[in-house]
């Protein structure tokens, strides 16, 4: 059976679309609470609504959008509930990943390991963007995660970190945290080439709920901002 291009293309721009909008909900352009206006995207962007609709569900299964309906889409809001839920979610899957990882590690995996955490150690040395931090953050984790074979996992892991992008953006700012991490990052990246299952295990752990510790100090003091 030949493939429908039309419905090929739309997937591709719906895709797109929807990686526009989530990088500019992660980037604070579209802040917590504001309507997204379909007819505006479809105008600047040049397409019609129906990828943006499309692109607006997923990001509503990603939790980045609430759908209502008279309201249609909006941001949804930074709350210390939610980030705690993303974190936690994180604690009970990332560390049994990373101890499949490391009891099946080839020295392949560890040399994408060691590759990774030198691109991070290189972007924080170069004061790089949080958008570029977080690029970088990410690939470090799923070069720790990647060897454990478990791809169901590793899709919920993914999702739960494209949910995490803002809360973290929220402790890359801070230049402590940045240094924390990335101490935390070298510890489990020397656990791992030396394959100590299970104290990377609780590195990890302990790194993720720092992460949230201090995410969630970010957004009490946010609130209490004048």
């Amino acid at each position: 059976m030949t493939p429908n291009s039309s419905i090929i293309k739309r997937h591709t721009v719906t895709a797109t679309v929807l990686e526009l909008i989530r990088d500019r909900i992660v980037e604070g352009v579209y802040p917590g609470g504001q309507q997204i206006r379909q007819e505006a995207i479809a105008e600047e962007f040049g397409v019609s609504r129906i990828p943006i609709r499309e692109a607006l569900v997923q990001l509503e299964a990603e939790g980045f959008v609430q759908i209502h309906t008279h309201k249609g889409a909006v941001v949804a809001q930074l709350t210390v509930e939610d980030a705690i839920d993303i974190f936690e979610a994180r604690l009970v899957l990332e560390p049994s990943i990373l101890r499949q990882a490391v009891t099946k590690a080839t020295a392949e995996d560890i040399e994408r390991v060691r590759k990774a955490l030198h691109e991070y150690e290189r972007g924080v040395a170069n004061d790089a963007s949080p958008a570029q931090l977080s690029q970088l953050n990410w690939a470090f984790h799923k070069a720790l995660s990647s060897a454990s074979g478990r791809w169901r996992s590793l899709a919920v892991l993914s999702s739960l970190y494209k949910s995490a992008d803002r809360y973290l953006r929220l402790q890359i700012d801070n230049a402590e945290a940045r240094r924390n991490a990335l101490e935390d990052h070298r510890a489990i990246a020397a656990a791992f080439v030396q394959q100590d299952a299970a104290l990377a295990q609780r590195l990890l752990a302990r790194h993720i709920s720092g992460a949230r510790d201090d995410v969630t100090k970010s957004l009490n003091m946010l609130k209490k901002a004048p």
